[in-house]
């Protein structure tokens, strides 16, 4: 009985704390380019295809800051891997835009192809 008493709270805690919700994953999708500011560590990465994010800010080039995101560095390692490899990439696009430069989309993860 105690076993499913803890189970239903879980379920329960699950539901009541929100969490980071993804839009959409896009498409394996080919990287055009990738860079960053020096000013702000804020990065871009281009896709192939079409536009990808919220329709207040869907496009083919996404965002993300290097510094201040967690992984930040990580990403854009993991991402200039890819671009020089020629692997493609799928990205969890958040549900909101990126708050640093609003016109532009971002994401929550990445997976390679």
């Amino acid at each position: 009985m105690r076993i499913y008493i803890v189970m239903i709270l879980c379920g329960i805690i699950t539901l009541i704390i929100p969490g980071k919700a993804s839009a959409e994953s896009t498409t394996y999708r080919q990287i055009t380019g990738i860079g960053c500011t020096l000013s702000n560590s804020i990065c871009y990465v281009g896709i192939s295809g079409d536009a990808a994010g919220p329709s207040t800010c869907r496009s083919t080039s996404i965002r993300w800051n290097a510094k201040n995101d967690e992984n930040g560095k990580n990403i854009l390692s993991l991402l200039t891997a890819a671009y020089l490899s020629g692997k493609k990439v799928s990205f969890a696009m958040r549900s909101s835009c990126f708050v640093d430069q609003t016109a532009y989309p971002t994401f929550d993860w990445i997976n390679i192809q």
